[in-house]
């Protein structure tokens, strides 16, 4: 087992290295961002791209998982992932990418949340935090897909609010890069 420190050191990096990035794309690039986020809700590549992570993850911890007398059920796991997939891309086309992303974000949260759970630092509070707002977020695209339209909308309203939210991710990113760095002292 990873020591848990060392697991939020990592994290808290990892988190404020794609901060940073996101905060440079949207201060630099805030005209094809815009156009990419009006794009995102009904583009059926990425839709499909995120479904399919999403399908075959949960597939994975499926056949990684006790199931007690389910066990004898795990060879059909694949079989099942892949006509749940081609279920998903038939019959849920619409707004496909925003619910797939959702389904994404409540994946990633567990991890973080494992991860950090037995670190002795105060920090571990900002990856918890922002796990939960991924769960909150994810499960608002799951429910609700539109509202990612909204959201999207919102931020990219115009240039200037799209490097706004740039200069926010930055600082954020920023701030956890620091963070990581002192919980690897």
């Amino acid at each position: 087992m990873q020591d848990p420190n060392q697991f939020l050191a990592g994290a808290l990096l990892a988190l404020g290295a794609l901060g940073i990035l996101a905060g440079a794309a949207a201060w630099f690039f805030p005209a094809p961002l815009r156009a990419a986020l009006e794009a995102f809700p009904r583009s059926k590549w990425p839709g499909w791209l995120l479904a399919a992570i999403g399908v075959f993850w949960i597939a994975w911890v499926v056949n990684h998982a006790a199931l007690g007398r389910f066990t004898g059920l795990k060879p059909f796991v694949p079989f099942a992932a892949v006509a749940l997939f081609a279920g998903m891309v038939w019959l849920l086309d619409e707004l496909l990418a925003p619910r797939a992303l959702g389904g994404l974000l409540l994946l990633i949260a567990n991890p973080l949340l494992n991860g950090v759970r037995w670190a002795d630092s105060a920090w571990r509070l900002v990856p918890v935090l922002i796990a939960y707002a991924w769960v909150i977020a994810g499960c608002m695209f799951l429910l609700h897909p539109w509202s990612f339209r909204k959201l999207a909308r919102f931020v990219a309203a115009s240039d200037g609010r799209v490097r706004l939210t740039g200069v926010a991710k930055l600082v954020a990113g920023a701030v956890l890069l620091g963070a990581g760095w002192w919980c690897l002292r």
